[in-house]
């Protein structure tokens, strides 16, 4: 079993609107617990006032399903037709980046996403990126380009995108070894991991994924309590650009086993 702490940092940045959501849902029946990051795509009022019911409804669905890529399948089509039902214009309706971790009380993490939200596992003082990114960008990288300076705000893959590619991640923890100690779950929007992953603060993505199985970078930023981190790695990616700056999101989870 596990005890968690978590917390969230959100900063507005230059934008007009906060169009990024967070939720966090625990299920009483099933002992998971379920943290989802939407990153809403665009500077429009109506997907600032959809994120957040939306972000919330996700996470219930994937306490329910346990499975974090089931849920954002499952939910694609309801979104569809919320969407028509609240208007938003045929244009430019409302969608995000999306990215969930469930929990179970066994010490399963599954974390599963669409878009370019992403995770970091921290560990000793060390980070890893567990997620690779749906944009142009990645493409770029894996076909040994160097990705064009705009190339991560275009998306190959979101919440609402009904064929977009939805990938996910395992990490199981050990509940009863020395090894059982705490571990430091990072969600972020990529208002907040760009600036940091340009510093070199947080570790980059590689074209084939191999990031996650390799030991990680020190990441002091990730360092101290999880109001803190959370506080500063969404001021100190804003603070990188203000004049620029995009919404910035981080979700901190601190993950303790216990007997």
């Amino acid at each position: 079993m596990f005890t968690t702490r978590q917390t969230a940092s959100q900063h507005i940045g230059s934008r007009t609107h906060q169009a990024d959501a967070t939720a966090h849902h625990h299920d009483p029946d099933t002992g998971r617990r379920v943290w989802v990051l939407l990153d809403g795509i665009g500077d429009r009022v109506h997907t600032a006032a959809w994120v957040g019911t939306t972000a919330l409804a996700l996470a219930r669905l994937a306490a329910r399903r346990g499975d974090p890529g089931a849920a954002i399948r499952q939910i694609r089509p309801v979104l569809h037709a919320d969407r028509a039902t609240l208007g938003h214009p045929e244009d430019w309706p409302a969608d995000a980046a999306a990215i969930v971790a469930v929990l179970t009380p066994t010490g399963t993490l599954d974390i599963a996403w669409a878009g370019d939200c992403r995770a970091y596992l921290a560990d000793g003082g060390r980070a890893r990126l567990l997620t690779t990114d749906h944009n142009k960008a990645a493409r770029q990288r894996r076909e040994g380009g160097e990705p064009e300076p705009d190339a991560h705000d275009y998306l190959t893959s979101s919440l609402c995108f009904s064929t977009g590619r939805v990938d996910s991640v395992t990490v199981q923890f050990p509940l009863h070894s020395r090894d059982a100690s705490p571990r430091r779950l990072l969600l972020a929007s990529d208002g907040a991991y760009l600036p940091h992953e340009h510093a070199g603060t947080l570790p980059p993505p590689s074209p084939d994924g191999s990031h996650r199985h390799g030991p990680g970078i020190k990441t002091p930023v990730l360092t101290g309590a999880p109001e803190t981190v959370a506080r500063h790695l969404t001021d100190l990616a804003v603070k990188a650009d203000p004049n620029g700056a995009d919404n910035a999101t981080a979700v901190v989870i601190d993950l303790h086993p216990v007997d």
